[in-house]
């Protein structure tokens, strides 16, 4: 192929440079049938072709290339500087689900939960399915919407089996250690928290833990927080003290909890023993908290949550931020900022 290509190369520069030569007689022809060539319009046009024909036929492919790059220059960086913010190509997806329902990293790599597909997955940190657990169903490893996991070292995860009213326990590789319930529920604690009727159904929907341990867990259907220690025992439970919309997050701080409310854009704060710390307004920038802006598609926001539902949980790793939406986990590099 190269070698057709040298011999095309060089019959169309000896084509060039005979054009060349034409032009240049067809110059002198001119300027002795006429004194006042500079006014002549024969003269500029062979004067012009002469300047065009010597330059490509003196320049190389490759130096053609550059002149044209070089021409083209601004808009070539500044198509650079769209491209930056707004790449061409959209990103691809490490997976994709029907409703995922929470994220967190574990010890062998991501773990994420589907409540409509009533599974559990487990991704290796190059993003691949290495583990699939449970379907729909009431037995041991099974669930029933699954609506948020929990975990503090990768050893144990937490499941919030929302529809069976049970907490699962599992190991780091998704097999069934154990389950949660509230058959302790029936005692009257003091201090001014509430009793809670173990006769009760309940409805575990988000979950976390604190450092010691400890679970708490908030109850969709009693509107409250059940607490539970790092051994399973039940330790009591504390209704919410004032009306809010669905709670969309539940937090464990360095000294209490947060529970938020996109809805009412409320957040309500309750200390580790179950006493509520009152509320406060906010409003949610879904984009800034993913932590988006740290990759080459901060402008492209809007499009992914219509393409892919909206934004579950983000987490970072290293050079990658793993961001995950109802519909789609995305495991996208993080730009490295260069020193001037």
């Amino acid at each position: 192929m190269n070698v057709i290509y040298h011999h095309i190369n060089r019959y169309i520069r000896g084509l060039l440079a005979a054009c060349t030569i034409k032009a240049c007689l067809s110059y002198s022809s001119v300027l002795h049938r006429n004194k006042d060539v500079h006014n002549s319009s024969s003269f500029k046009s062979s004067y012009l072709w002469f300047l065009v024909l010597f330059s490509v036929a003196q320049n190389s492919p490759q130096n053609a290339a550059e002149i044209t790059l070089d021409l083209h220059s601004h808009d070539f960086v500044r198509t650079q500087e769209v491209s930056y913010y707004l790449p061409q190509k959209n990103p691809i997806p490490v997976a994709t689900f029907t409703q995922a329902s929470a994220m967190i990293k574990g010890m062998d790599g991501f773990i994420v939960s589907d409540k409509a597909e009533h599974k559990i997955y487990l991704f290796s940190s190059d993003g691949k399915l290495h583990i699939e657990a449970g379907g729909h169903g009431a037995g041991v490893q099974s669930f029933h919407a699954p609506s948020d996991i929990a975990s503090n070292n990768g050893l144990k995860i937490y499941v919030a089996d929302k529809e069976n009213g049970r907490i699962q326990i599992l190991d780091h590789q998704l097999h069934y250690l154990s389950s949660l319930d509230i058959t302790r529920a029936n005692v009257d604690y003091a201090m001014g928290l509430d009793s809670f009727s173990a006769t009760r159904s309940w409805k575990p929907e988000k979950i976390c833990l604190i450092d010691s341990g400890h679970l708490q867990v908030w109850d969709t259907q009693a509107k409250g927080i059940h607490r539970f220690n790092s051994k399973g025992d039940y330790l009591g439970f504390s209704a919410l003290s004032e009306a809010m919309g669905r709670i969309n997050y539940l937090y464990c701080e360095a000294d209490y909890i947060e529970l938020y409310s996109t809805q009412s854009q409320k957040i309500a704060r309750m200390s580790f023993n179950g006493l509520w710390l009152g509320s406060y307004e906010f409003i949610q920038d879904r984009a800034y908290e993913s932590k988006i802006s740290l990759t080459t598609y901060a402008g492209r926001w809007d499009e992914l949550e219509e393409h892919y539902g909206m934004w579950v949980h983000s987490i970072m790793d290293e050079s990658r931020l793993w961001i995950l939406f109802e519909q789609a986990l995305f495991a996208l590099d993080v730009i490295q900022k260069q020193d001037n």
